[in-house]
């Protein structure tokens, strides 16, 4: 008994499990605050649903062996793609997007979420098997398809948000794995050209928040108007915030989707700098024992799938935040373990089950 007392504070990483239960408890009370006594008054309980549901599907992942699911992640991969082939064509439109499927009970669940976590199986099982000082082309041209297959298909729900939070595990990849300098070069060129060439397919909604980003003030009333929310929200919760369920931005429903994609900034009102801060350190601990795990992985598989993982997590974080303080477009992208979704909060508990099945599997007698 004394040995397993002994062994298990090192084999289950506390402290990168503690910041994903305070992020989780954190986001489930700002869920409750932002929409208890409107018509959103049920969102609560069924994030506390979703909350359980990622709990138990990482407790899954961080039991089962994850050199067995590496293996296996390719024929994962191809499953994870199904549901995103059928979507486009004969998927319901929900909030203008093919991105839901309905179950039972008026719940629904979004693939393109999920499918995140056979993508990162699949490129950290790449990564394993090309330990060159740089890599191959035919290993850059793998994780160029294994990330833009997704994308493809995503783009054609159209879901931009979600699209994008893949394209840090392809960045992640490629420089993890490590690329020649000219090769990265060359897709800084290709990315600008891209960007601007996209221009002309953007819909028109997505446009006004590229204009409104470059000019606050050019709708005030229109695609500025989430932004401008978002600032004041920021800017009066002052130190120690207004306290829980006393955010006049968000109470009042000045602030849009302040349960999602705008919950920092009702975070940021009702706990100020304060719980801003706070929230902010948890996501540092998170990312700083992923490099822990990485560095102490048994082997290269597991390493490369715990910095794959941290890092998504903590360039989605960044991208929210950035976007609710109008550093960056408003472009749907969720904060992890905070925003409401259970989609979005199973499948980056799952991944964190996956850091975690690394972190107990780290011991060569294991």
């Amino acid at each position: 008994m004394s040995r397993l007392a002994d062994a298990l504070p090192r084999r289950v990483d506390v402290p990168l499990l503690f910041s994903a239960v305070a992020l989780s408890a954190a986001g489930l009370a700002m869920v409750v605050s932002t929409t208890s006594g409107t018509a959103r008054g049920g969102l609560g309980g069924r994030q506390a649903l979703f909350l359980l549901a990622g709990v138990v599907a990482a407790s899954f992942f961080a039991l089962f062996d994850y050199r067995l699911l590496l293996r296996a992640s390719p024929a994962l991969f191809l499953v994870s793609l199904l549901p995103l082939v059928w979507l486009p064509v004969f998927g319901p439109t929900i909030a203008g997007a093919k991105s839901w499927i309905r179950l039972f009970g008026g719940f629904q669940v979004q693939p393109s979420e999920l499918a995140r976590i056979a993508t990162v199986l699949l490129l950290a099982w790449i990564l394993e098997n090309d330990d060159r000082p740089y890599l191959s082309t035919r290993t850059v041209a793998a994780l160029v398809g294994v990330v833009a297959l997704p994308i493809g298909l995503i783009l054609l729900q159209p879901d931009l948000g979600v699209a994008l939070t893949y394209v840090p595990f392809l960045l992640a990849a490629l420089y993890l794995g490590g690329l020649r300098p000219r090769v990265w070069a060359g897709l800084v060129l290709a990315g600008s050209l891209a960007a601007g060439a996209s221009w002309f397919v953007l819909k028109d909604y997505q446009k006004d928040r590229i204009r409104t980003f470059l000019d606050p003030d050019l709708a005030a009333r229109g695609a500025g108007y989430q932004v401008r929310q978002a600032r004041i929200a920021i800017g009066s919760g002052g130190i120690a915030g207004k306290g829980w369920k006393e955010g006049t931005q968000s109470r009042l429903g000045f602030l849009p989707v302040r349960h999602s994609d705008f919950i920092f900034a009702a975070l940021a009102e009702e706990r100020g700098f304060v719980g801003v801060a706070a929230v902010i350190g948890l996501y540092g601990l998170y990312l700083a024992r992923g490099f822990g795990v990485a560095r102490d992985a048994r082997d290269r598989g597991g390493s490369m799938l715990v910095l794959l993982v941290v890092l998504n997590v903590a360039a989605q974080a960044a991208a929210n935040v950035a976007m609710n303080v109008g550093v960056l477009p408003t472009t749907g992208i969720t904060l992890p373990f905070v925003s409401y979704g259970g989609s979005s909060i199973i499948a980056t508990w799952a991944m964190t089950g996956l850091v975690l099945s690394v972190a107990q599997r780290r011991f060569v007698n294991v």
